[in-house]
């Protein structure tokens, strides 16, 4: 690419891959297939991965995981993961069921109280509700270490 593109944004997806392609790989056909392949058959779905983010070419898939036996406030959940590094769904995995062997229900609901208002430096926990995220760290005897939202 030696000089910048003007109303890239207002091209086509079609007239974007085109560019790509006369710009990137000397119009080389493949470019295309390699970009159109991943495509959804469904129209109205491809339309609405389109939309997602600005200046769509294609999609690019990752596996989907999930890591079982996250005990939450007394509950059992697996957690459904995107990511491209399978070593962390399953020290997810891994962490989940060993803590969950150790956690009992006054524990739980000790770390679950501690949580609704935390302050660890610059950092401030505050429950919003049923829909929080906190990543924390618990010593062996199952006191909390640390802990972000």
């Amino acid at each position: 690419m030696s000089t910048p593109i003007q109303g890239f944004s207002k091209l086509s997806k079609e007239e974007k891959i085109d560019w790509v392609s006369q710009t990137f790989t000397q119009g080389d056909p493949e470019t295309k297939s390699i970009l159109t392949q991943y495509w959804h058959e469904d129209k109205a779905l491809q339309k609405l991965h389109d939309e997602f983010i600005e200046n769509t070419l294609s999609n690019f898939y990752v596996p989907l995981g999930i890591a079982p036996n996250f005990l939450i406030n007394n509950k059992l959940y697996a957690i459904p993961m995107a990511i491209e590094e399978s070593s962390v769904v399953a020290a997810a995995s891994k962490a989940a069921k060993f803590w969950g062997t150790r956690a009992t229900p006054s524990s739980t609901s000790q770390l679950a109280r501690a949580l609704h208002a935390l302050q660890f430096g610059s950092v401030n926990l505050t429950s919003a509700g049923e829909s929080d995220a906190f990543l924390i760290k618990l010593s062996a005897a199952g006191s909390l270490v640390w802990a972000v939202s």
